[in-house]
């Protein structure tokens, strides 16, 4: 019996020394992270991550050490307080007989927070449910930046040297101040005209619709949106900024922004004249502006409508501008009603030219072509939009939108083209001139109702959608075209023709929506939508006769054409919402009668379709800070109304398009897949997406080759997929007062066009393929200096099925770099530097190496009120917008022309009211 007994004691110790041997160790130093001391006395608690039990605790010694011993293995929730410093959260894992050392961890004085108006955890970057926010303090940038400037330093986010912004792979859409749209939400306004002095948080995420928000069930309407949260201190009060300046070869740049907030109501204004090209507006309005539209048929039944044709574009030239604008929101009845209106309006005169070079690939033959193009531009356009919403009870609310767009637009071209033979003898010779007119009006108008029953989650919501399109234009074109054979000239093809133009479309949607819960966490959404679209272009082109006047009408490149179609669509959704995950699957059925009608030939068609919305997403939360989302839908594109209409439009005299009323609808399957976490302890974000693409009856090009001549329509194919991904991630070295920010890049491509050469169809599958990888280092120290480098790598890859010779393979690499010092007597210097260098190609003639510098000197006046400073841009003179461009058989380069070197001395006064300190130059 005592041998027994002493068996079990003995099997009982071996036991528990195993278990302890298992048992994990958590240690630490803790540091105050302005004055770099060691702190003690404060506690470290382990919390069991499932209920928030406290398992272990301990403090930290006179070093700020700390050491939690015998911990199970298992998931913890880590927090550290301290009573004069800011509390750390954090989640960890431990495995057996692991000693998890956290290193060095920073804590924030409360005191420090409340001067620095910082958030409680201090954390540069947190993930909140699928919205990421940036702590703008934690991003140090200069004294007077604004919100671009502040941009350009957070992971994730790219800004372009024309101002456009990329969140984690996607182009920004809309940029919201305080949730609320600042002029219309153009993003140019709000992150060249807010100082980055004056934001709290940058929050990046996926607008929803109106309806999916009220629903909390995804409708697959979505866009990249930023929001700028705004201090306190700048709600009160007014604050802006004016600058007047002028420079060498007449350059003057002129502005001011004022802003005025008095509690819920804020007033914005603004002016600018410029012509060193600082539109300063990013208008993405093109469904306003634009000339035909192609209709997408959205998950819901819906409808969205994206312009084709006669946009205005300013990405070469040197233009000349006059923008206005006018913002006013404000709530009522204790935040019941609120408004939110705005007006803008921009004069833009553009004298262009340019010049570029072209090689084409048939199976049987090789050409170049070699164009030059002078121009001169001018447009008008106005923009009026407001939005007016009222909680009318605890269970109702409206809203209402409004946009009103108007666009004007002159242009005078003068073109001259040749193609030439592998031998340089000449095909054909174009000289060609032409100007046009036009002018667009459109009226957006949207009613939501929103109605919650008693009992929770069970909604309904009706949404009215009416939009409408007119648009006209008028224009005149002389062209000579001259052909060659075998050096000789054997004759020409003259054009005097004037066209006019009428298109207007109109568009009535209406959806509602009704959501029921069925058990616990669990819902289902019912919806039905039906639109009603209608479409019609009336185009008319006379050849100018013998007694010099245009009346005699050209049949040929003449139409009346209508298209419109009916559509209804019943949908339904299920959730299941869960404290780690969401998930969402269903769709919508729509059933569509389309009918052409050619007015002019009396011809009528008829044709129904039946689309698939399907639709499915989950998104999984491994922590606070960590989460994983995938995305799959379909969605339907019908065909353009100047696709459709089978006339011949000879605009262009060497590329003649021509419709096609045989067109189908295209179906695009989308499956995409993103990624978040972020360690506050360590101060490291990384995050990844992957989007793939397939389109079924996609619309693409066939192309008939005469000599050189091009008549091409849209044809539907398959086969057309795209596949794009990336990463992005930042690591800060606090110590060091830096940070690295990374973001590799892939863009993968296949599409498939049709080649008709003698009779001979060809399909031509090309494949193009572009990896990039950008990585930025800066390092900063408080009012003292700002600096930054980042080099960057570009891998291209392009590859045609009809002729291998077409294919190319180059690397482009470049390298930015930034720098700030504050000087003494609040003198400051800035630079910055862009270097291009990319492999030269024995088949373009361009070369695409230059850098770009520069420099800045400025002093400050007043208690910084009043800034005085003097520029020079492209100080190398070198600057130049190249494009190379590879296009199915095409390889295709341009050079435009573009503002150059120049000097300018600028007067710049910030002025405000709401008793914020002007930042310290010392």
């Amino acid at each position: 019996m005592r041998l027994k007994r002493s068996a079990i004691i003995l099997l009982l110790a071996v036991f528990h020394l195993t278990v302890h041997s298992q048992n994990a160790i958590v240690k630490g130093q803790l540091v105050d992270s302005a004055e770099h001391r060691n702190l003690q006395h404060a506690v470290i608690s382990l919390l069991n991550a499932k209920d928030s039990v406290l398992v272990r605790y301990g403090r930290a010694d006179e070093k700020g050490n700390f050491t939690i011993s015998n911990a199970d293995t298992g998931h913890y929730v880590i927090m550290i307080t301290h009573p004069y410093f800011a509390d750390i959260f954090d989640s960890i894992t431990l495995a057996p007989s692991q000693t998890l050392d956290l290193g060095i961890l920073n804590m924030l004085s409360k005191l420090k927070m409340l001067e620095e108006v910082v958030v409680k955890s201090g954390a540069p970057i947190r993930v909140k449910g699928d919205t990421t926010i940036y702590t703008a303090d934690s991003f140090k940038v200069r004294d007077g930046a604004n919100v671009e400037e502040l941009l350009k330093k957070l992971p994730g986010i790219q800004v372009d040297k024309d101002g456009k912004i990329t969140a984690m792979g996607e182009t920004v859409k809309n940029v919201l101040v305080d949730g609320e749209e600042f002029f219309g939400s153009d993003p140019g306004i709000a992150t060249k005209n807010l100082d980055a002095k004056n934001i709290q948080e940058v929050q990046v995420y996926d607008k929803k619709s109106d309806q999916a928000t009220f629903t909390g069930i995804d409708d697959g309407s979505k866009e990249k949106t930023i929001n700028l949260k705004l201090k306190d201190n700048a709600k009160k009060g007014y604050f802006g900024k004016a600058e007047a300046g002028g420079g060498t070869d007449g350059r003057f740049n002129n502005s001011l922004m004022a802003n005025s907030f008095k509690n819920k109501r804020k007033l914005s204004a603004y002016g600018i004249m410029s012509n060193t090209g600082n539109l300063n507006l990013n208008w993405d309005d093109e469904t306003k502006y634009g000339g035909g539209s192609n209709v997408e048929l959205m998950d819901g039944g819906g409808i969205a409508i994206f312009s084709g044709g006669d946009n205005y574009n300013y990405s070469g030239g040197i233009p000349t501008n006059w923008n206005w604008g006018l913002n006013y929101s404000n709530k009522f009845n204790q935040d019941k009603n609120s408004l939110n209106t705005s007006y803008k309006g921009v004069k833009i005169n553009a004298p262009d030219s340019y010049e570029s070079n072209s090689r084409t690939y048939l199976a049987d033959s090789v050409w170049s072509t070699n164009n030059r193009s002078n121009s001169y531009g001018t447009t008008v356009k106005n923009n009026i939009n407001g939005t007016f919403e009222s909680k009318i009870d605890s269970a109702n609310t409206i809203k209402i939108t409004a946009k009103a767009y108007s666009n004007s637009s002159k242009n005078y071209t003068n073109f001259y083209s040749e193609s030439l033979t592998p031998e340089n003898g000449f095909i054909n010779k174009n000289y060609r001139a032409s100007q046009n007119e036009s002018d667009k009006y459109t009226l957006n108008t949207t009613a939501l109702w929103m109605h919650k029953f008693k009992k929770a989650n069970r909604t309904f919501s009706f949404n009215i959608d009416v939009n409408l399109v007119d648009g006209n234009s008028k224009g005149q074109l002389n062209s000579n075209l001259v052909f060659y054979n075998n050096g000789d000239s054997t004759g020409n093809s003259r054009i005097d023709q004037r066209n006019s133009s009428r298109n207007n479309s109109q568009n009535y949607t209406a959806k509602a929506t009704y959501t029921e819960p069925l058990f616990k966490d669990s819902y289902l959404e019912l919806s039905y939508s039906a639109l009603v679209y209608k479409s019609a272009v009336v185009r008319d082109v006379f050849d100018k006769g013998a007694d010099d006047q245009y009346n005699t009408l050209i049949d040929s490149l003449s139409n009346h054409y209508n298209f419109d179609y009916l559509g209804h669509s019943p949908g339904a959704n299920f959730k299941i919402t869960k404290k780690k995950y969401n998930f969402t699957v269903g769709g919508a059925v729509g059933f569509y009668n389309y009918r052409q009608n050619n007015t002019t030939l009396g011809v009528v068609r008829k044709y129904n379709f039946t689309n698939y919305f399907p639709r499915a997403n989950f998104q999984y939360k491994f922590k606070p800070s960590e989460s994983l989302s995938i995305y799959y839908n379909g969605r339907t594109s019908a065909p353009n109304i100047d696709d459709l209409q089978p006339i011949l439009v000879n605009t262009d005299p060497l590329n003649i398009k021509t419709g096609n009323p045989l067109l189908k609808p295209s179906f695009t399957h989308n499956l995409s897949l993103n990624f978040n976490s972020y360690n506050m302890l360590k101060d490291r974000y990384i995050g990844g997406y992957i989007s793939w693409n397939l389109t079924q009856n996609a619309f693409s090009t066939l192309s008939s080759y005469r000599d050189s001549i091009r008549v091409y329509q849209t044809v539907n194919t398959n086969g057309v997929t795209s596949v794009y991904g990336g990463m992005w991630g930042g690591i800060g070295f606090k110590k060091a007062h830096m940070r690295l920010n990374f973001n590799p890049q892939l863009n993968y491509n296949k599409g498939v066009d049709l080649i008709e050469r003698n009779g001979i169809v060809n399909q031509n599958t090309s494949e193009y393929t572009n990896i990039s990888f950008n990585t930025y280092l800066s390092k900063n120290k408080d009012s003292v200096y700002d600096l930054g480098i980042g080099p960057k790598i570009v891998y291209t890859n392009s590859h045609a099925s009809i002729n291998t010779a077409s294919n190319v393979s180059y690397f482009n690499y470049g390298i930015t770099g930034y720098v700030w010092f504050q000087l003494p007597l609040r003198f400051e210097i800035r630079s910055d530097v862009d270097v291009n260098l990319q492999k030269k190609d024995a088949r373009f003639k361009g070369s695409y190496n230059y850098t770009v510098w520069n420099a800045t000197l400025s002093k400050k006046i007043a208690k910084n009120k009043f800034e005085v400073k003097a520029s020079v841009n492209d100080i190398l003179n070198q600057n130049q917008r190249y494009t190379r461009n590879i296009s199915g058989s095409m390889l295709y380069e341009q050079s435009s022309l573009l503002l150059r070197r120049y000097a300018l001395l600028s007067f710049l006064w910030n002025f405000t009211n709401n008793n914020t300190k002007a930042p310290s130059s010392n």
